[in-house]
């Protein structure tokens, strides 16, 4: 079972549909807008709580910045793993010198939504 714990959330305008991108990586876009973060983007700000759609009337995503978010694998993921978003803002482990978003706390495969304690840094050399 995934868990959450929300310390610091913020909003920002959805710049494409996010209707089915809850608990993704995503990116800052332009000013005060977001979109799915790419491969271990540098501009990822956050997992997205929400599922909005863009420019909709309710199009603002509400983000997970500090905190312990649920997450969506994109590869198999081990715990306490550095993670970064894949190509379509899954998290998969982090490799040397890529921007993470977070470290998981629970294993996890592709698909399967995991907690990851909020983090962000470079990954460093494996020892």
């Amino acid at each position: 079972m995934s868990v959450e714990q929300r310390i610091y959330d913020f909003s920002l305008d959805a710049k494409e549909d996010m209707e089915d991108s809850q608990f993704r990586v995503v990116a800052g876009s332009g000013e005060f807008g977001c979109v799915i973060a790419g491969a271990a983007d540098e501009d990822s700000v956050g997992i997205l709580q929400n599922k909005p759609e863009a420019d909709a009337e309710y199009g603002t995503a509400e983000i997970r910045r500090v905190g312990i978010s649920k997450a969506v694998c994109g590869d198999n993921i081990d715990v306490w793993d550095k993670v970064t978003p894949d190509v379509n803002g899954d998290i998969v482990t982090a490799l040397e010198g890529e921007r993470y978003v977070g470290v998981a706390l629970q294993a996890g495969t592709d698909d399967r939504v995991i907690s990851i304690m909020m983090e962000f840094g470079y990954a460093p050399a494996a020892s």
